[in-house]
């Protein structure tokens, strides 16, 4: 039923039906329900067998949000999506304080206002122990919210954290990193934060997050300190995704990063727009660990040649399909057509000058 203009006046007459004693899903996504319309749902008692539940886009508001988790009735929920919906703090502290979804597997958040206030109440909550999916981008999160999050020692199912496009700072990063009790997680997004040239050590000494595979950290402040810091780490053997774009790294950090070699089921690297040159380039490219690596992103750095005669002369790489040196000032048409006579593989090097892509 989502994006259909229902209005409160629709969630009013769907909430008076009583037939609906095996409903398990019901999308209302998109649909001006309001605060009116989401306290007739937050009255509901017949949908006991309800697990997902989606009410995105609706201008719930705190109060609105507040009567939803005041139900007592949903206790099989599984999966609650309130994202867009403005409910500010005193809505992320009324779902904080929900004691009856603990069964809850996924809950989105996203878009919602939340802040420090909200972040530290839903922190705080001992009842998600079956959480899997937290969604918490974009609510103006702060290193107070982020602290009160890493601090969270029930959510010991928690396999994907996402906190992108918030406030958060080197302090609050650390408090994230120092979670020991999220043992399953794979999957943390901490991009477009306020993450500087601190947060680094904090994270990359955590050593619980052995199934960590996803780590994004775009679009921060991070520089060579951090950048040494999240390559010493030895414990994210099983990650596969690593995204530090748009961020301060220069050369010393970017050698420490291709010096790890506990990272052997890396397949993604990107480290565009950084400072990088072929000091650091040159260690990246001759990483030996790194044997199932695909796609090796660089661009907008300060790389030349020697990079390219790094990964070039690395055999250790058998599945790297392609390596992006677009828009490296060092990189002229000269050095690229001297490249070129070398025989590197076709259509493996990608270099850009101005508007023209060329596959070497």
């Amino acid at each position: 039923l989502a994006d259909n203009k229902i209005g409160p006046k629709g969630a009013r007459a769907i909430c008076s039906n009583t037939t609906w004693n095996n409903l398990r899903t019901l999308d209302l996504s998109g649909n001006s329900i309001d605060a009116s319309g989401a306290t007739e749902l937050g009255k509901n008692s017949t949908w006991k067998n309800l697990e997902e539940l989606f009410l995105a886009r609706n201008s719930l508001g705190v109060s609105g949000i507040a009567e939803i988790c005041n139900n007592t009735t949903w206790s099989n929920l599984k999966k609650l999506d309130v994202s867009c919906n403005r409910i500010g703090g005193s809505g992320g502290e009324a779902i904080g304080q929900n004691t009856t979804w603990k069964n809850l597997e996924e809950l989105l958040l996203a878009r919602n206002e939340i802040g420090d206030y909200g972040a530290i109440s839903i922190g705080s909550n001992t009842t998600g122990r079956n959480l899997k999916t937290l969604d918490l981008s974009r609510n103006s999160i702060g290193d107070e919210g982020a602290k009160a999050i890493g601090k969270n020692s029930s959510w010991e199912s928690l396999e994907h954290l996402l906190l992108a496009s918030n406030q958060i700072g080197d302090i609050g990063a650390a408090g994230i990193g120092s979670n020991s009790s999220w043992k399953r997680l794979r999957s943390l997004d901490l991009s477009n934060n306020r993450l500087g040239d601190e947060c680094g050590t904090a994270l990359g000494m955590n050593s619980t997050w052995k199934n960590l595979s996803t780590l994004r950290l775009f679009r921060n402040q991070i520089g060579d300190k951090s950048a040494a810091g999240i390559g010493s780490n030895t414990s994210w053997k099983m990650l596969e995704e690593l995204r530090l774009d748009g961020n301060q790294i220069g050369d010393e950090g970017a050698i420490e990063i291709g010096s790890n070699s506990a990272w052997r089921n890396l397949r993604y690297l990107s480290l565009v727009g950084n400072h990088i040159g072929d000091a650091g380039g040159s260690v990246i490219g001759r990483n030996s660990s790194w044997k199932i690596l695909e796609c090796l992103q660089l661009a907008n750095n300060r790389i030349a040649w020697k990079t390219v005669l790094a990964t070039r002369g690395n055999s250790n790489w058998s599945y790297i399909d392609r390596i992006d040196l677009s828009s490296n000032a060092g990189m002229t048409v000269e050095r690229v057509n001297a490249l070129r006579a070398l025989g590197l593989p076709k259509g493996k090097y990608i270099w850009q000058h101005f508007t023209a892509a060329h596959y070497i």
